[in-house]
This record gives structure tokens, C-alpha cells and sequence, in this order.
């Protein structure tokens, strides 16, 4: 682990680590809290002088002065550029895929497919060997048993959401995107009942609105399953069950491949649990299908 952290992510993998108690450093809980007040509103510490951000966060200046330098960084000033670096949209995530494509592009076509499968070979493998038995079973049966489900992914990801809404809709009721088109985040976070089932899906870089979605709804005692993509991810700490999915791949954003083979074979663990039920569904939407078929 870098000290001082070079970025946002890195800070945020810290705060993870400590939470975890997997990082010694000398901060009491107070100070902690206060850090992980400031991963989950970078806003505030990026406009804020270190006097507003002391009654914000209910720390004194000293401590805060403190923890800058328990964290690596020369002082406040150097500890609040992080967190105007992540304020700052776009980033380069994703154009420096493509000039890393560029540097390489007397690579032949062939040959970069070839080295595409071969990463995302090594990608599914690699995932299927470090899931645990245990997980995908509890995946799947929350899957399977929750009367109700909600699915959310922001950018990229409500591609995969998508694919999950989709499949599980053809096997239960019940299912659908936590934010439609025609409503806004606090409307849809709304509705979330105790005994519901929220699935999120985002990997690195890990956009603000997931992670404050995951926290809100972890608060008002919904179920998280998360689909992410390292145990560092800031999803870990509110889900019941997660599935850590590698992205790598020479694609200019996250590769998608192995997250859709994961949730695919996930879909027919959870259609194996759901057994005639699930049989019961897809019948019913093929007779759908038919009249449908039949009025075109």
C-alpha cells in the first residue's frame, strides 16, 4: 500500500483496509469516522478549508492535520488534492486504455484477438477458482427466494444489469432496475423495502452514485448482493454476498466478458434452485411469445 495514496481508489482502498483491520495505523475511531465521512463525500472536503471541514466532520483542525501526515501527505493542502482529483470529470481511465491499444497497433488483427481470449480465458478461470462454493450458492438462492429484487448499475455497468434483469425476469416475478428512466434516485431508493434484495453492479473506477446507493440502502435494511470486482471494492462492507469478477482485458473500458459468463452460469444456478417455478414462468412467457407471434 502506497503511502502518501496516489489517488482517490487508493485512499479508499486504506479506509477499506483499516475498517477490515487490516492495516495498522495509529487512528482512533473517532478520526476513522471522520475519513470515512470524507471518502463518502469527496465534494465536500474538495471545497472546503480545513476549518469548515472540521465542523463537518466534527474532528478539530489538529486532527485532521493529523491524519493527513498519519496518511503520507505534507499536510492538509496535499491531503485535500486528492479529493479535488476525483471531483475533476472526465478522468483519463479510459483514454489511456486506448493509447496503450495505440502503442501497440502494428499488432495484427489476428493476433490481437488471440491475446484478448487468451486474457479473458485466464480471466474466467481465475474467477471460477477463487469463488467459493458458499458464495455462489448464497447468490443464487437470494436470487431465487427474495420476494423482491431491484438491480442497479451506472454507466457501463447497466450493460451487465441488463443482462441480470433480463434472465432472472424470464424465471420469478418480481424483478426490475432500481432507477427507471422517469424517476429519480431518492424516489427509487424510496421504495426499497427491509426484506428486499439490492443488487449492484460497478467496478473500478467506482462511480459516486452507486456507492452512495449501496450505503443508503444498506442503511435502511435492504440485502446487497454485490457484483464487483476486488475485495477492495467499497461495495464489500454493505453486502450480504459478493462476487469479485476481474475486468481486465485491451478493451478501452471494463471488460464485460467474464461478468456476463459469471452472471449467465449465476441465472441457471438460480433457475436449478427455483426448479418448477422456474419452469412455470418461461411457459408462461412462451404462450406470450406465440400470441405475440401470432398477431404480427
Amino acid at each position: 500500500m502506497n503511502f502518501p495514496p496516489s489517488n482517490f481508489e487508493e485512499l479508499r482502498q486504506i479506509v477499506i483496509l483499516l475498517r477490515q483491520g487490516d492495516l495498522e495505523l495509529p487512528i482512533g475511531r473517532k478520526i476513522l469516522h471522520g475519513l470515512e465521512l470524507m471518502i463518502n463525500n469527496p465534494e465536500m472536503v474538495a471545497t472546503s478549508n480545513i476549518v469548515e471541514l472540521s465542523k463537518w466532520a466534527l474532528l478539530s483542525p489538529a486532527s485532521i492535520t493529523r491524519l493527513s501526515k498519519l496518511l503520507g501527505f505534507q499536510g492538509f493542502n496535499k491531503f485535500k488534492i486528492i479529493f479535488k482529483q476525483k471531483s475533476k470529470l472526465p478522468n483519463d481511465f479510459y483514454s489511456d486504455r486506448v493509447k496503450r491499444l495505440l502503442d501497440n497497433k502494428s499488432t495484427s488483427a489476428k493476433e490481437l484477438l488471440t491475446q484478448q481470449l487468451t486474457i479473458i480465458k485466464n480471466s474466467i478461470e481465475r474467477c471460477i477458482e477463487n469463488t467459493h462454493e458458499a458464495e455462489l450458492v448464497l447468490a443464487s438462492s437470494l436470487l431465487a427466494k427474495k420476494h423482491r429484487i431491484f438491480i442497479f448499475g451506472h454507466r457501463q455497468s447497466s450493460a451487465i444489469a441488463n443482462v441480470l434483469r433480463y434472465g432472472l425476469a424470464l424465471i420469478r416475478p418480481n424483478v426490475q432496475m432500481l432507477v427507471q428512466a422517469d424517476h429519480g434516485v431518492a424516489i427509487a431508493l424510496g421504495q426499497l423495502k427491509k426484506e428486499d434484495l439490492l443488487v449492484v453492479i460497478g467496478s473500478s473506477p467506482y462511480s459516486n452514485i452507486t456507492v452512495k446507493i449501496a450505503t443508503l440502502a444498506h442503511q435502511q435494511g435492504c440485502q446487497i448482493l454485490a457484483i464487483t470486482d476486488s475485495k477492495l471494492s467499497p461495495f464489500m462492507e454493505y453486502a450480504a454476498v459478493a462476487l469479485q469478477i476481474p475486468t481486465e482485458g485491451q478493451f478501452y473500458t471494463n471488460s464485460t466478458v467474464t461478468s456476463t459468463f459469471i452472471i449467465e452460469g449465476l441465472l441457471c444456478l438460480t433457475a436449478t434452485q427455483l426448479g418448477q417455478v422456474a419452469v412455470n414462468n418461461l411457459q408462461r412467457h412462451e404462450v406470450l411469445l406465440s400470441h405475440l407471434n401470432e398477431a404480427t
